[in-house]
């Protein structure tokens, strides 16, 4: 391996390599950008220096972590022996070698570059060594090995275990890189990581090198920037005491003058350099960056670029209210909030993202809400950019090799499904009855992890199918008109085999059964679905009976509220009763498989005429395309359905452990388990001590009652923002949403919170609620449109609105606060509008 390579090698953009300073530098050196030229001594010359200190690293995890003086000293003491070895004489003629390509005399910056530098998630800012305005061979030696010990300088090991990374795999490479001796340099953020506002770009700025303003000593100028128009929002100019300029061997600091420290420190024409800069390097990047610039001589230098790594979250119901639109019991979310984000970490690595450290879901008075800024940075940024198809036929190589794993995904789901499944089965078959509360406890946590662990790659289905929806429509715009795209992706997409469907054809198929005979018919339309339930009235009619018990076998998991606190159809199959109610209440022109034959057939002609307009080598791309949108519909409908079979085993554990605590007194009901924290239970099964029991009863007891306090009120949309009353708007008869499903509606509003109120549903209204998920379906089969406060066109209720011919807005917030029930509205769900067109 090469001791030194040019950030014009193809090999230096390995960070593993170069580092990843190294690494990025090399990027933007071959994606075109102004960078200074430069090489980077390889992260194996490092190896290879520290392979001489024997045993010298080898006793880390016996430093003295919890004590900041004993660790600066042990550092130093560290770094000192580390500074007796020399650098290895192989990589002495490649550095010559390469000074050799720059004229006598030039000075260079010598910069550490680790192996975990510049990630997102761990910028290590300031931890390591930089060394300027190095010239001569020696000292470009001499500076090389210090960034190689600066790895071991008490703050960069105290920031390694901040940051929970392993000492050991700890490596460095280094950047050497010809100086730019600047009148003016700083900082650029192409989102504005103060307030989150991905829309503003900030630069920071100060005469001289930049290092004045990387340091933070002293004030600087700032700029804000609207990334969209360019348009300076703010501007404050400091008043820059000194600036840092080169020197022999090194930097001095130089005092500014009153005048000179208060001018500004860029020009118009540079600012808008810079912004242009700062959206090309986010682009290419395909992710907010923080970089570094310089100008010298008129000229714009990148110096660095690094993915932003923190950003102030902002908190919405944006993106939790499809997924959680009520509230959630205090233990449902702490086993879900861990399972979630080790998912997230897990996906966002295999769809190739940048690290994210912080907080996609939290909760907030029990309920949800979705860090929008990272939702937005994360799942809805374009993975490439294509503008023609003869870009699309350069492209699709990279495409294949990049994105290779979207097809084997789904193969790899499939297999590792049976295992899962299999141990679903085993948990449901052990005798809790024969364990202590401890140990139903333990089984409980062992249920939990095995979901935990099928759970890992599933956000990852979730975002590659959105992607996958963007790019298919995306392409399906290079060759025609947008509104063409729509039509014809609607159309391509208007049939996928998914695991509701199924199900709904045999809601559909028990309704007929129930039609065929009339005195079941008066049974359930007669008395509630609860009272023919509990009265056994099914036992009378057993074609019917078998069948129904069947389907709740093979179908009892799935839920009618995202809480496993809320019974699921096995346990409440009453809900299952009130849907065949309402099939038999709305009366389909087709049936399912008859309306499954028209999709069928309109995507297949969609097809036809979509290929006729495509040149011919580039059938078998979208073909594959269009199969990949296909599969990966069915596949987020079939994780999710088969994700809910973790609700009946976890339900019955924490039923038997509940049990347990009602007997000893300490709990009113058995499922009030749900309102402990999941550490509160595991402190108090423990310690097992009766004042603990005391505080543990008190603490489910005042849990219990917040929760049923926050159940009853609307939560604010945006945290921190009280709920504006849409009627004082002054254009409160008209509600905005997304577009889910075309078409135009008139009548009745009924809004339906939970699954009490399916039975209620009358045919021809306009469904609203917070969200919908599959168990709602059958009420799509009495609406006539559908309005929910969540969600977009690739949600449950769009999805299923298409399918049905119905139109559907999505996310029109406060639309549960703003109709009442018997309100007139007319839906344009092609339009994403919903008018008032009648008096309360």
């Amino acid at each position: 391996m090469n001791a030194t390579l040019r950030f014009d090698d193809p090999a230096a953009v390995i960070i593993e390599t170069c580092g990843g300073k190294g690494a990025n530098l090399s990027i933007l050196t071959q994606q075109g950008f102004h960078v200074p030229p430069g090489f980077v001594v390889t992260a194996a010359v490092y190896q290879e220096f520290v392979d001489q200190a024997g045993e010298l690293l080898k006793h880390l995890d016996e430093l003295p972590f919890g004590d900041s003086s004993a660790l600066r000293e042990a550092g130093e003491k560290l770094q000192a022996e580390l500074l007796k070895l020399p650098l290895p004489t192989s990589v002495h003629e490649e550095i010559r070698e390469q000074l050799r390509g720059f004229p006598d005399g030039t000075a260079f910056s010598v910069r550490s570059s680790s192996t975990m530098e510049d990630l997102a998630g761990a910028a290590f800012a300031g931890q390591h060594e930089t060394y300027l305005n190095v010239t001569g061979f020696q000292n470009v030696i001499d500076r090389v090995r210090d960034c190689f010990v600066s790895l071991w300088a008490d703050r960069a090991i105290a920031y390694r275990r901040q940051q929970k990374f392993d000492h050991e795999k700890a490596v460095m490479a280094v950047v050497v890189q010809q100086m730019v001796f600047s009148e003016s340099a700083g900082v650029g953020f192409s989102i504005n990581p103060i307030n989150g506002q991905l829309g503003e770009m900030v630069i920071n700025s100060n005469f001289g090198l930049g290092e004045s303003v990387v340091s933070g000593d002293g004030e600087v100028d700032q700029w804000i920037i609207d990334k969209s128009t360019r348009a300076v929002v703010s501007a404050s100019i400091g008043r820059k005491s000194h600036k840092v300029m080169s020197a022999a061997d090194g930097t001095s600091e130089v005092h500014l003058s009153s005048s000179d420290s208060a001018k500004s420190s860029l020009g118009d024409g540079q600012l808008d350099e810079l912004a242009k800069l700062l959206v090309d390097v986010e682009t290419s990047y395909g992710f907010p960056q923080d970089i570094e610039w310089a100008f010298a001589d008129g000229q714009l230098w990148l110096l660095q670029s690094r993915p932003v790594t923190t950003i102030p979250p902002m908190w919405t119901r944006d993106e939790s209210a499809e997924r959680f639109p009520n509230v959630l019991t205090p233990l449902t979310w702490d086993f879900v909030e861990s399972g979630f984000h080790r998912s997230l970490v897990h996906s966002f690595e295999l769809l190739g993202f940048p690290p994210f450290s912080g907080k996609w879901f939290a909760k907030f008075d029990h309920y949800i809400y979705g860090n929008q800024n990272a939702v937005e940075l994360y799942a809805r940024r374009a993975p490439f950019s294509i503008r023609s198809l003869e870009e699309l036929r350069e492209i699709i190589p990279v495409l294949r090799e990049r994105y290779a794993w979207v097809q084997d995904l789904p193969v790899a789901w499939m297999r590792d499904l049976d295992h899962y499944l299999v141990s679903l089965g085993r948990y449901q078959a052990e005798r809790l009855e024969a364990m202590t509360p401890l140990q139903v406890w333990r089984h409980v946590l062992e249920v939990n992890e095995h979901g935990a662990q099928y759970f890992l790659p599933n956000i990852a289905i979730s975002v590659a199918h959105g992607v996958i929806y963007r790019i298919f429509h995306g392409m399906l715009r290079l060759v025609m008109e947008p509104t063409e795209a729509a039509s014809m992706f609607d159309h391509l997409m208007a049939w996928c085999e998914t695991k509701t469907g199924q199900i709904n054809k045999e809601l559909f198929e028990l309704a007929r059964l129930v039609d065929q005979s009339d005195a079941l018919k008066g049974h359930l339309f007669g008395s509630t679905s609860r009272e023919v339930i509990d009265a056994t009235v099914l036992s009378e009619f057993p074609e019917f009976d078998v069948r129904f018990t069947c389907f709740l076998r093979d179908h009892g998991h799935r839920e009618v509220d995202f809480d496993a606190y809320v019974a699921t159809w096995g346990e409440a199959p009453w809900i299952v009763l009130d849907n065949i109610r309402l099939i038999l209440k709305a009366p389909m022109e087709m049936t399912p498989s008859e309306k499954q034959r028209e999709l069928k057939v309109c995507a297949q002609r969609a097809e036809v005429e979509l290929f006729s307009k495509l040149p011919k080598d580039l059938h078998f791309f979208f073909h594959e395309l269009l199969r990949l949108a296909r599969v990966y519909t069915s596949l987020d409908d079939l994780e999710h359905y088969q994700t809910t079979r973790l609700t009946p085993a976890l339900r019955r554990g924490l039923r038997r452990l509940g049990e347990m605590l009602v007997s000893k007194g300490v709990l009113a009901e058995p499922m009030d388990v749900f309102f402990a924290h999941q550490a509160q239970i595991e402190q108090v099964l423990t310690s097992n001590m009766p004042d603990d029991w005391k505080v543990f009863a008190q603490q489910v007891s005042e849990q219990k009652a917040a929760y049923l306090i926050d159940r009853a009120r609307t939560p604010e949309w945006i945290l921190g923002q009280a709920a504006s009353n849409p009627k004082s708007d002054a254009n409160a008869d008209v509600l905005t949403g997304m577009a889910g499903s075309p078409g135009v509606a008139e009548g009745p509003v009924f809004i339906v919170l939970t699954s009490e109120d399916f039975s209620k549903f009358p045919k021809g209204a306009i469904l609203v609620a917070r969200t919908t998920n599959p168990t709602w379906t059958p009420l799509f089969y009495s609406a006539i449109a559908v309005i929910t406060e969540s969600g977009g066109p690739l949600s449950h209720g769009a999805v299923t609105a298409r399918e049905m011919g119905i139109p559907a807005v999505m996310s029109v917030r406060e639309s549960l606060a703003s109709l009442k029930n018997g309100q007139l509205v007319r839906v344009d769900g092609g339009a994403g509008r919903v008018e008032r067109i009648g008096d309360d």
